[in-house]
């Protein structure tokens, strides 16, 4: 009998393999349409060949996919500690997340670049290449503690916290004011709202539990 551990487990995985079969889907789909530019961003000579379009889509789609998956862990991250249905989808939708990043990052460094760190690292296309790195590591790490060790320690939730935040300002910087197109823009800014109402909800919530301790609603 599968413990509830292993069904959440295989439940992000499965999610991580539905949202990257849409991703490779549209990137063929789509392997014929001029939808994101060959050039870098601020114009000139493309850097990009033709033959390498549906692999750039396909880092353009990965990134909105793990957009979409961490959004919700992100909105869930301040209430996990209380709540154990807040910490089963925080853990399956930010491990799912991960899974799809993983293979963004495998295909922009290793398919578009060709493993060319010289020509990452001076690119217009990565903004912070050696952050997005340290990123990517530290999210393996988290993600990894967060299926192997459940803890309530101080220094666990501070990392957490702090990785969270690094998350939050790459997908949103990246998709709201670096996003190429309407809909980039469009998650960017969706992410943020679902980001704030979540943080709103924990605080009430908070402060109803405080208030109720305080004896504020009794009669």
């Amino acid at each position: 009998m599968m413990t509830t551990t292993q069904r959440d487990a295989g439940f992000s995985l499965l999610l991580a393999c539905l949202f990257l079969a849409l991703c490779f889907g549209a990137a063929e789909w789509t392997a014929g349409t001029p939808l994101f530019s060959l050039s870098p961003p601020g114009g000139g000579a493309a850097d990009m060949a033709e033959s390498l379009r549906q692999d750039l889509h396909l880092t353009f789609f990965t990134i909105w996919a793990a957009l979409l998956l961490a959004a919700p862990a992100l909105a869930l991250l301040p209430g996990i500690n209380r709540s154990r249905q807040a910490w089963r989808w925080w853990r399956i939708t930010w491990s799912a997340s991960l899974v799809v990043f993983a293979v963004h990052f495998y295909w922009a460094v290793v398919i578009i670049f060709d493993n060319d760190w010289s020509r990452i690292l001076n690119t217009p296309r990565v903004t912070v290449p050696r952050l997005d790195t340290v990123f990517a590591v530290w999210w393996v790490i988290d993600v990894g503690l967060a299926w192997t060790w459940q803890t309530r320690a101080y220094w666990m939730l501070c990392q957490r916290w702090a990785l969270h935040l690094l998350a939050f300002v790459l997908f949103f910087v990246g998709a709201a004011r670096e996003g190429e197109l309407p809909i980039s823009r469009a998650l960017g800014w969706a992410m943020a709202v679902l980001v704030l109402l979540g943080l709103l909800r924990w605080l009430f919530r908070r402060n109803t539990a405080a208030d109720l301790d305080s004896g504020v609603f009794r009669r």
